[in-house]
């Protein structure tokens, strides 16, 4: 099998791993997410503004969409569950990675939809700074302020996105290997 083949065969393996965790639909619109945050940092280091602003818009619709979805769906205590008080499965977690398991199996209200929530957070604070960046550029003057906001957000969301992805293919990678007859 060449490169291709394995790549894809991996990707697939992914797409039906993912599967455990969210719907289709959902599936579809993180993929999306991920692979526009992607172009975004590319077209932004290579200088084509008017590509990185279009895509943005693109990406504004898709990323609220996400964000509305997974809301929607599992609801804001699912990935806040500290604003309700409500810390019992984040202290089941913590008190797991402590005890030395570095790969805890995802929960409602646990560490990893918390942390999600945290992504969430950055991923909107990304694209409202966006917003007010690329607003204020179409009204003849950049604001400094929201380049900087946005400079720091996106910051904050390259670092959720290497971590939540770090984490999520190192789970996908024990899960193979879990799935893999001996």
């Amino acid at each position: 099998m060449g490169v291709t083949g394995m790549l894809a065969s991996q990707l697939g393996q992914l797409w039906r791993f993912l599967g455990f965790f969210q719907p289709p639909v959902l599936r579809l619109l993180h993929a999306s997410v991920v692979v526009l945050v992607a172009v975004q940092v590319l077209t932004r280091l290579a200088g084509l503004s008017m590509t990185h602003a279009i895509m943005g818009l693109v990406l504004c619709v898709l990323g609220f969409g996400l964000m509305a979805l997974g809301l929607g769906t599992r609801g804001p205590r699912n990935y806040y569950p500290y604003l309700w008080g409500d810390m019992d499965q984040l202290k089941k977690d913590v008190a797991a990675i402590r005890s030395g398991k570095l790969i805890i199996a995802p929960r409602p209200k646990g560490l990893a939809c918390v942390v999600q929530g945290l992504g969430m957070g950055a991923l909107t604070m990304s694209l409202l700074t966006g917003l007010w960046l690329f607003r204020s550029w179409q009204m003849g003057e950049i604001s400094h302020t929201a380049a900087t906001m946005h400079s720091i957000f996106v910051f904050l969301l390259l670092g959720y996105a290497v971590g939540h992805g770090g984490m999520a293919l190192g789970h996908f990678f024990f899960w193979k290997k879990s799935t893999v007859k001996k």
